[in-house]
Protein backbone atom coordinates (compact mmCIF):
# COMPACT_ATOMS: atom_id res chain seq x y z
CA UNK A 1 0.00 0.00 0.00
CA UNK A 2 1.47 3.61 -1.09
CA UNK A 3 0.12 6.98 -1.41
CA UNK A 4 -0.36 7.66 -5.18
CA UNK A 5 -1.46 10.95 -5.05
CA UNK A 6 -3.23 14.17 -3.08
CA UNK A 7 -5.67 16.67 -4.37
CA UNK A 8 -5.94 19.66 -2.33
CA UNK A 9 -8.18 22.82 -2.52
CA UNK A 10 -8.36 25.86 -0.38
CA UNK A 11 -5.83 24.25 2.07
CA UNK A 12 -3.88 26.56 4.12
CA UNK A 13 -1.61 27.82 0.84
CA UNK A 14 -3.04 25.55 -1.48
CA UNK A 15 -5.58 28.51 -2.88
CA UNK A 16 -5.81 27.00 -6.01
CA UNK A 17 -6.86 23.35 -6.67
CA UNK A 18 -3.48 21.63 -6.82
CA UNK A 19 -2.86 17.61 -7.63
CA UNK A 20 0.11 16.01 -6.68
CA UNK A 21 1.26 12.69 -8.07
CA UNK A 22 3.29 10.40 -6.02
CA UNK A 23 4.73 7.87 -8.26
CA UNK A 24 6.57 4.64 -6.80
CA UNK A 25 9.87 5.82 -6.13
CA UNK A 26 9.08 9.08 -4.41
CA UNK A 27 10.55 9.31 -1.02
CA UNK A 28 10.64 13.00 -0.34
CA UNK A 29 9.40 16.29 -1.09
CA UNK A 30 11.97 19.36 -0.85
CA UNK A 31 11.87 22.46 -1.54
CA UNK A 32 13.01 25.97 -0.02
CA UNK A 33 11.91 27.56 2.70
CA UNK A 34 8.53 28.26 2.99
CA UNK A 35 7.39 26.99 -0.23
CA UNK A 36 4.58 24.23 1.48
CA UNK A 37 6.59 21.59 2.23
CA UNK A 38 5.06 21.27 6.02
CA UNK A 39 1.05 21.76 4.75
CA UNK A 40 1.71 18.81 2.49
CA UNK A 41 2.08 16.37 5.41
CA UNK A 42 -0.06 18.12 7.35
CA UNK A 43 -3.12 17.86 4.73
CA UNK A 44 -2.11 14.02 5.10
CA UNK A 45 -2.03 14.30 9.07
CA UNK A 46 -5.46 16.25 8.47
CA UNK A 47 -7.45 13.99 6.57
CA UNK A 48 -6.38 10.88 8.10
CA UNK A 49 -8.55 12.50 11.24
CA UNK A 50 -6.28 14.62 12.95
CA UNK A 51 -8.50 16.80 15.59
CA UNK A 52 -5.98 19.12 16.72
CA UNK A 53 -5.44 22.51 15.47
CA UNK A 54 -2.33 22.74 17.56
CA UNK A 55 -0.76 19.40 15.89
CA UNK A 56 -1.45 21.50 12.63
CA UNK A 57 -0.20 24.80 13.81
CA UNK A 58 -2.88 27.00 14.50
CA UNK A 59 -5.48 28.27 16.92
CA UNK A 60 -8.42 26.46 15.96
CA UNK A 61 -9.84 24.13 12.90
CA UNK A 62 -11.02 27.14 10.54
CA UNK A 63 -7.03 28.44 10.47
CA UNK A 64 -6.41 25.47 8.03
CA UNK A 65 -8.96 27.24 5.45
CA UNK A 66 -7.44 29.80 2.70
CA UNK A 67 -7.22 33.19 4.40
CA UNK A 68 -6.56 35.36 1.51
CA UNK A 69 -3.94 37.74 0.25
CA UNK A 70 -4.17 41.73 -0.87
CA UNK A 71 -5.28 40.09 -4.25
CA UNK A 72 -7.02 37.06 -3.73
CA UNK A 73 -10.55 36.48 -1.70
CA UNK A 74 -10.82 34.40 1.56
CA UNK A 75 -12.48 30.93 1.01
CA UNK A 76 -14.98 29.56 2.73
CA UNK A 77 -14.16 25.64 2.24
CA UNK A 78 -11.19 23.43 2.19
CA UNK A 79 -11.15 20.36 0.87
CA UNK A 80 -7.78 17.34 0.63
CA UNK A 81 -8.37 13.97 -0.78
CA UNK A 82 -5.90 11.14 -0.39
CA UNK A 83 -5.43 8.37 -2.75
CA UNK A 84 -4.17 4.78 -1.45
CA UNK A 85 -3.19 2.28 -4.00
CA UNK A 86 -2.89 -1.46 -3.58
CA UNK A 87 -4.12 -1.37 -0.44
CA UNK A 88 -6.92 -4.53 -0.65
CA UNK A 89 -5.06 -6.75 1.76
CA UNK A 90 -3.71 -4.11 4.40
CA UNK A 91 -7.40 -2.25 4.75
CA UNK A 92 -9.45 -5.26 4.28
CA UNK A 93 -11.42 -3.71 1.34
CA UNK A 94 -12.07 -5.14 -2.17
CA UNK A 95 -11.11 -1.82 -3.83
CA UNK A 96 -7.38 -1.81 -5.12
CA UNK A 97 -7.36 2.24 -4.98
CA UNK A 98 -9.03 4.07 -1.82
CA UNK A 99 -10.04 7.76 -1.90
CA UNK A 100 -10.10 9.59 1.65
CA UNK A 101 -11.98 13.24 1.30
CA UNK A 102 -12.38 15.64 4.45
CA UNK A 103 -14.05 18.75 4.21
CA UNK A 104 -14.48 21.90 6.64
CA UNK A 105 -16.44 24.77 6.31
CA UNK A 106 -15.78 27.95 7.74
CA UNK A 107 -18.74 27.75 9.61
CA UNK A 108 -17.37 24.86 11.44
CA UNK A 109 -19.30 22.10 9.36
CA UNK A 110 -17.36 19.31 8.29
CA UNK A 111 -17.54 15.97 7.00
CA UNK A 112 -15.85 12.50 5.82
CA UNK A 113 -16.29 10.06 2.66
CA UNK A 114 -14.24 7.59 1.73
CA UNK A 115 -14.52 6.73 -1.70
CA UNK A 116 -17.09 9.35 -2.37
CA UNK A 117 -19.43 8.25 0.45
CA UNK A 118 -19.99 10.04 3.63
CA UNK A 119 -18.24 8.19 6.86
CA UNK A 120 -17.89 8.97 10.43
CA UNK A 121 -14.69 9.83 11.88
CA UNK A 122 -14.42 6.38 13.62
CA UNK A 123 -14.65 4.74 10.24
CA UNK A 124 -11.60 6.01 9.27
CA UNK A 125 -9.55 5.21 12.32
CA UNK A 126 -11.19 1.63 12.34
CA UNK A 127 -9.64 1.63 8.44
CA UNK A 128 -6.47 2.72 9.30
CA UNK A 129 -5.65 1.25 12.70
CA UNK A 130 -2.87 -1.85 12.67
CA UNK A 131 -1.34 -0.30 9.38
CA UNK A 132 1.18 1.96 10.22
CA UNK A 133 -1.02 4.80 8.84
CA UNK A 134 -2.66 7.32 11.02
CA UNK A 135 -2.99 10.50 12.62
CA UNK A 136 -0.71 9.30 15.86
CA UNK A 137 1.41 6.79 13.92
CA UNK A 138 5.03 6.72 12.70
CA UNK A 139 4.30 7.40 9.29
CA UNK A 140 3.88 10.65 9.30
CA UNK A 141 6.64 12.68 11.23
CA UNK A 142 6.51 16.15 11.43
CA UNK A 143 9.00 18.78 11.71
CA UNK A 144 10.57 18.76 15.55
CA UNK A 145 8.37 15.13 15.82
CA UNK A 146 11.64 12.94 15.74
CA UNK A 147 13.42 14.44 18.63
CA UNK A 148 10.22 14.84 20.97
CA UNK A 149 10.11 11.13 20.46
CA UNK A 150 13.87 10.57 21.62
CA UNK A 151 13.49 12.97 24.40
CA UNK A 152 9.82 11.83 25.42
CA UNK A 153 8.71 9.66 28.33
CA UNK A 154 8.75 6.07 27.94
CA UNK A 155 5.09 6.24 28.17
CA UNK A 156 5.18 7.99 24.91
CA UNK A 157 7.36 5.86 23.07
CA UNK A 158 5.56 2.89 24.08
CA UNK A 159 2.40 4.14 21.90
CA UNK A 160 5.13 4.45 19.19
CA UNK A 161 6.24 1.12 19.34
CA UNK A 162 2.90 -0.37 20.05
CA UNK A 163 1.69 0.85 16.62
CA UNK A 164 4.52 -0.01 14.92
CA UNK A 165 4.14 -3.80 16.05
CA UNK A 166 0.53 -3.63 15.41
CA UNK A 167 -0.80 -4.53 18.43
CA UNK A 168 -3.03 -0.75 19.15
CA UNK A 169 -5.70 -2.22 17.32
CA UNK A 170 -5.93 -4.99 19.66
CA UNK A 171 -5.72 -2.76 22.39
CA UNK A 172 -8.69 -0.30 21.63
CA UNK A 173 -10.76 -3.38 20.43
CA UNK A 174 -9.73 -4.48 24.12
CA UNK A 175 -10.40 -0.84 25.44
CA UNK A 176 -13.49 -0.72 23.61
CA UNK A 177 -14.67 -3.68 24.87
CA UNK A 178 -13.78 -3.03 28.35
CA UNK A 179 -16.08 0.17 27.81
CA UNK A 180 -18.86 -1.47 26.62
CA UNK A 181 -18.57 -4.43 29.83
CA UNK A 182 -18.35 -1.00 31.99
CA UNK A 183 -21.88 0.01 30.27
CA UNK A 184 -23.01 -3.62 31.02
CA UNK A 185 -22.15 -4.09 34.56
CA UNK A 186 -23.29 -0.59 35.08
CA UNK A 187 -26.71 -1.61 33.42
CA UNK A 188 -26.42 -4.82 35.37
CA UNK A 189 -26.64 -3.05 38.58
CA UNK A 190 -29.49 -0.73 37.26
CA UNK A 191 -31.50 -4.20 36.63
CA UNK A 192 -30.52 -5.18 40.00
CA UNK A 193 -31.82 -2.56 41.71
CA UNK A 194 -35.35 -2.38 39.39
CA UNK A 195 -35.63 -6.00 40.03
CA UNK A 196 -35.17 -5.07 43.90
CA UNK A 197 -37.59 -2.55 43.66
CA UNK A 198 -39.96 -4.42 41.94
CA UNK A 199 -39.32 -7.42 44.87
CA UNK A 200 -40.34 -4.62 47.20
CA UNK A 201 -43.45 -4.14 45.73
CA UNK A 202 -44.75 -7.31 44.68
CA UNK A 203 -46.63 -7.68 47.45
CA UNK A 204 -48.59 -4.20 46.56
CA UNK A 205 -49.17 -5.30 43.42
CA UNK A 206 -50.72 -8.56 44.04
CA UNK A 207 -52.81 -7.05 46.45
CA UNK A 208 -53.82 -4.37 43.91
CA UNK A 209 -53.98 -7.55 41.51
CA UNK A 210 -56.59 -9.22 43.58
CA UNK A 211 -58.81 -6.09 44.11
CA UNK A 212 -58.54 -5.80 40.25
CA UNK A 213 -59.36 -9.54 39.85
CA UNK A 214 -62.46 -8.72 42.48
CA UNK A 215 -63.20 -5.83 40.71
CA UNK A 216 -63.46 -7.52 37.47
CA UNK A 217 -65.62 -10.10 38.86
CA UNK A 218 -67.92 -7.68 40.19
CA UNK A 219 -68.26 -4.91 37.09
CA UNK A 220 -68.87 -8.28 35.50
CA UNK A 221 -71.80 -9.43 37.60
CA UNK A 222 -72.71 -5.72 37.60
CA UNK A 223 -72.38 -5.25 33.64
CA UNK A 224 -75.50 -8.41 33.47
CA UNK A 225 -77.72 -6.57 36.09
CA UNK A 226 -77.23 -3.22 34.02
CA UNK A 227 -78.75 -5.08 30.99
CA UNK A 228 -81.05 -7.15 32.80
CA UNK A 229 -82.68 -3.84 34.12
CA UNK A 230 -82.02 -2.04 30.88
CA UNK A 231 -84.00 -4.73 29.18
CA UNK A 232 -86.89 -4.17 32.29
CA UNK A 233 -86.91 -0.67 31.26
CA UNK A 234 -86.57 -1.13 27.46
CA UNK A 235 -89.81 -3.68 27.67
CA UNK A 236 -91.81 -0.16 29.95
CA UNK A 237 -90.39 1.84 27.80
CA UNK A 238 -91.78 0.19 24.59
CA UNK A 239 -95.37 -0.15 25.88
CA UNK A 240 -95.44 3.51 27.21
CA UNK A 241 -94.21 4.46 23.62
CA UNK A 242 -96.65 2.19 21.64
CA UNK A 243 -99.61 3.35 24.33
CA UNK A 244 -98.35 6.85 23.06
CA UNK A 245 -98.19 5.56 19.55
CA UNK A 246 -101.74 5.16 20.12
CA UNK A 247 -102.79 8.34 21.71
CA UNK A 248 -100.57 10.01 18.75
CA UNK A 249 -102.64 8.07 16.17
CA UNK A 250 -105.80 9.51 17.81
CA UNK A 251 -104.85 13.20 18.28
CA UNK A 252 -103.55 12.61 14.47
CA UNK A 253 -107.00 12.17 13.15
CA UNK A 254 -108.28 14.78 15.61
CA UNK A 255 -105.26 17.17 13.64
CA UNK A 256 -106.03 15.89 10.43
CA UNK A 257 -110.13 16.56 11.18
CA UNK A 258 -108.95 19.90 12.60
CA UNK A 259 -106.85 20.57 9.31
CA UNK A 260 -110.00 19.46 7.11
CA UNK A 261 -111.91 22.26 9.20
CA UNK A 262 -109.37 24.65 9.09
CA UNK A 263 -108.89 23.73 5.13
CA UNK A 264 -112.78 24.49 5.20
CA UNK A 265 -112.65 27.61 7.12
CA UNK A 266 -109.99 28.55 4.52
CA UNK A 267 -112.41 27.95 1.79
CA UNK A 268 -115.23 29.56 3.52
CA UNK A 269 -112.96 32.21 4.48
CA UNK A 270 -111.97 32.79 0.20
CA UNK A 271 -115.99 32.38 -0.48
CA UNK A 272 -116.84 34.92 1.75
CA UNK A 273 -114.03 37.25 0.53
CA UNK A 274 -115.43 36.57 -3.11
CA UNK A 275 -118.77 37.22 -1.90
CA UNK A 276 -117.72 40.35 -0.26
CA UNK A 277 -115.58 41.64 -3.48
CA UNK A 278 -118.96 40.71 -5.26
CA UNK A 279 -120.97 42.59 -3.16
CA UNK A 280 -118.79 45.63 -3.87
CA UNK A 281 -118.46 44.88 -7.18
CA UNK A 282 -122.55 45.20 -6.85
CA UNK A 283 -122.59 48.01 -5.14
CA UNK A 284 -120.24 50.15 -7.48
CA UNK A 285 -122.24 48.81 -10.12
CA UNK A 286 -125.12 50.35 -8.85
CA UNK A 287 -123.37 53.36 -7.94
CA UNK A 288 -122.34 53.61 -11.70
CA UNK A 289 -125.76 53.44 -12.95
CA UNK A 290 -127.06 55.38 -10.41
CA UNK A 291 -124.58 58.15 -11.71
CA UNK A 292 -125.75 57.07 -15.72
CA UNK A 293 -128.99 57.97 -14.73
CA UNK A 294 -128.34 61.42 -13.16
CA UNK A 295 -126.70 61.92 -16.36
CA UNK A 296 -129.33 60.45 -18.62
CA UNK A 297 -131.39 62.76 -16.53
CA UNK A 298 -129.87 65.81 -16.89
CA UNK A 299 -128.66 65.24 -21.01
CA UNK A 300 -132.90 64.88 -20.94
CA UNK A 301 -133.41 68.03 -19.43
CA UNK A 302 -130.91 70.01 -21.41
CA UNK A 303 -132.00 68.08 -24.28
CA UNK A 304 -135.95 69.21 -23.43
CA UNK A 305 -134.36 72.99 -23.08
CA UNK A 306 -132.69 72.50 -26.16
CA UNK A 307 -135.96 71.90 -27.52
CA UNK A 308 -137.95 74.30 -26.15
CA UNK A 309 -135.43 76.85 -27.37
CA UNK A 310 -135.66 75.27 -30.82
CA UNK A 311 -139.35 75.57 -31.02
CA UNK A 312 -139.31 79.29 -29.81
CA UNK A 313 -136.68 80.03 -32.39
CA UNK A 314 -138.63 77.99 -35.16
CA UNK A 315 -141.76 80.01 -34.18
CA UNK A 316 -140.01 83.50 -34.35
CA UNK A 317 -138.60 82.22 -38.08
CA UNK A 318 -141.96 81.02 -39.15
CA UNK A 319 -143.35 84.66 -37.64
CA UNK A 320 -140.45 86.21 -39.60
CA UNK A 321 -140.96 84.48 -42.55
CA UNK A 322 -144.35 86.11 -42.53
CA UNK A 323 -144.14 89.32 -41.92
CA UNK A 324 -141.51 89.35 -44.92
CA UNK A 325 -143.87 87.65 -47.27
CA UNK A 326 -146.47 90.19 -46.38
CA UNK A 327 -143.38 93.00 -47.58
CA UNK A 328 -143.37 91.42 -50.36
CA UNK A 329 -146.63 91.15 -50.84
CA UNK A 330 -146.79 94.69 -49.76
CA UNK A 331 -143.41 95.31 -52.52
CA UNK A 332 -145.30 93.73 -55.14
CA UNK A 333 -148.31 95.63 -54.69
CA UNK A 334 -146.50 98.73 -54.49
CA UNK A 335 -144.22 97.33 -57.70
CA UNK A 336 -147.66 97.04 -59.47
CA UNK A 337 -149.12 100.60 -58.26
CA UNK A 338 -145.30 102.33 -59.48
CA UNK A 339 -145.68 100.66 -62.83
CA UNK A 340 -148.89 101.81 -63.21
CA UNK A 341 -147.82 105.12 -62.10
CA UNK A 342 -144.62 104.73 -64.23
CA UNK A 343 -146.89 104.37 -67.30
CA UNK A 344 -149.20 107.14 -66.42
CA UNK A 345 -146.50 109.38 -65.78
CA UNK A 346 -144.75 108.42 -68.90
CA UNK A 347 -147.84 109.12 -71.29
CA UNK A 348 -148.60 112.13 -69.17
CA UNK A 349 -144.72 113.57 -68.58
CA UNK A 350 -142.98 111.60 -71.36
CA UNK A 351 -140.53 114.28 -71.68
CA UNK A 352 -139.89 114.67 -68.03
CA UNK A 353 -136.27 113.30 -67.32
CA UNK A 354 -135.81 114.44 -63.53
CA UNK A 355 -139.39 112.39 -62.42
CA UNK A 356 -138.09 109.74 -64.88
CA UNK A 357 -134.95 109.72 -62.99
CA UNK A 358 -136.28 109.99 -59.36
CA UNK A 359 -138.60 106.92 -60.41
CA UNK A 360 -135.52 105.13 -61.25
CA UNK A 361 -133.84 105.41 -58.31
CA UNK A 362 -137.46 104.67 -56.43
CA UNK A 363 -137.38 101.92 -58.62
CA UNK A 364 -133.89 100.15 -58.20
CA UNK A 365 -133.80 101.29 -54.31
CA UNK A 366 -137.25 98.84 -54.72
CA UNK A 367 -135.30 95.88 -56.32
CA UNK A 368 -132.27 95.67 -54.06
CA UNK A 369 -135.15 95.49 -50.76
CA UNK A 370 -136.66 93.11 -52.69
CA UNK A 371 -132.99 90.98 -53.63
CA UNK A 372 -131.98 91.31 -49.62
CA UNK A 373 -135.36 90.14 -48.79
CA UNK A 374 -134.70 87.37 -50.84
CA UNK A 375 -131.88 86.42 -49.09
CA UNK A 376 -132.81 86.87 -45.44
CA UNK A 377 -136.06 84.61 -46.83
CA UNK A 378 -133.34 82.38 -47.57
CA UNK A 379 -130.88 82.55 -44.86
CA UNK A 380 -134.56 81.82 -42.27
CA UNK A 381 -135.36 78.92 -44.34
CA UNK A 382 -131.80 77.54 -44.23
CA UNK A 383 -132.06 77.82 -40.37
CA UNK A 384 -135.22 76.57 -40.18
CA UNK A 385 -133.90 73.21 -42.06
CA UNK A 386 -130.78 73.12 -39.52
CA UNK A 387 -133.42 73.65 -36.67
CA UNK A 388 -135.49 71.24 -37.65
CA UNK A 389 -132.77 68.94 -37.83
CA UNK A 390 -131.29 69.55 -34.68
CA UNK A 391 -134.82 68.99 -33.34
CA UNK A 392 -134.49 65.75 -35.14
CA UNK A 393 -131.20 64.77 -33.04
CA UNK A 394 -132.87 65.64 -30.05
CA UNK A 395 -135.51 64.10 -30.35
CA UNK A 396 -133.32 60.58 -31.20
CA UNK A 397 -131.17 61.43 -28.33
CA UNK A 398 -134.46 61.60 -26.20
CA UNK A 399 -135.80 58.10 -27.21
CA UNK A 400 -132.00 56.86 -26.47
CA UNK A 401 -132.19 58.42 -23.48
CA UNK A 402 -135.55 56.51 -22.54
CA UNK A 403 -134.43 53.57 -23.46
CA UNK A 404 -130.68 53.45 -21.88
CA UNK A 405 -133.17 54.88 -18.56
CA UNK A 406 -135.37 51.78 -19.09
CA UNK A 407 -132.19 49.48 -19.19
CA UNK A 408 -130.90 51.05 -16.43
CA UNK A 409 -134.19 50.76 -14.21
CA UNK A 410 -134.30 46.96 -14.97
CA UNK A 411 -130.28 46.66 -14.50
CA UNK A 412 -130.81 48.60 -11.29
CA UNK A 413 -133.58 46.10 -10.04
CA UNK A 414 -131.83 42.89 -11.25
CA UNK A 415 -129.22 44.18 -9.40
CA UNK A 416 -131.37 45.01 -6.36
CA UNK A 417 -132.06 41.51 -6.70
CA UNK A 418 -128.93 39.99 -6.53
CA UNK A 419 -127.80 42.39 -4.06
CA UNK A 420 -130.20 40.85 -1.85
CA UNK A 421 -129.28 37.25 -2.76
CA UNK A 422 -125.57 38.20 -2.10
CA UNK A 423 -126.88 39.85 1.64
CA UNK A 424 -128.29 36.35 1.96
CA UNK A 425 -125.15 34.33 1.24
CA UNK A 426 -123.18 36.69 3.74
CA UNK A 427 -125.64 36.21 6.35
CA UNK A 428 -125.61 32.14 5.29
CA UNK A 429 -121.78 32.20 5.25
CA UNK A 430 -121.50 34.21 8.84
CA UNK A 431 -123.70 31.64 10.02
CA UNK A 432 -121.51 28.99 8.55
CA UNK A 433 -118.34 30.53 9.85
CA UNK A 434 -119.95 31.51 13.49
CA UNK A 435 -120.59 27.69 13.85
CA UNK A 436 -117.39 26.13 12.31
CA UNK A 437 -115.58 28.57 15.24
CA UNK A 438 -117.82 27.23 17.94
CA UNK A 439 -116.79 23.63 16.65
CA UNK A 440 -113.42 24.96 16.58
Amino acid sequence: MYLSSLKANGFKSFADKTHLRFEPGVTAVVGPNGCGKSNIADAIRWVLGEQSAKALRGGKMQDVIFEGTDKRKPLNICEVSIILTDCEKELGQEFNEVELTRRVHRDGGSNYCINGKNCRLRDIQRLFMDTGVGRTSYSVMAQGQIDQILSSKPEDRRAVFEEAAGISKYKAQRKEALNKLARVETNLDRVTDVIAEINRQIGSLRRQATKAIRYRKLSHKLRHLDVGYNTYQYGALKSDLDNIDKDAGGLQSEVDDLEQKESRLTVYKEERQALIQKIQDSQQAVFDLRSAKEQAANQTHMSEIRITSMKERIDQAQEEIRSFETQIQELGSRLESHSADKELHLDVVGSSDEVFQERNRDLADIEARLESSEREIQTLRSGLGAGESALQDCREQLSLLEVETGTGSNRLEQLTVEFKEQEECVAKAESELERFNKEV
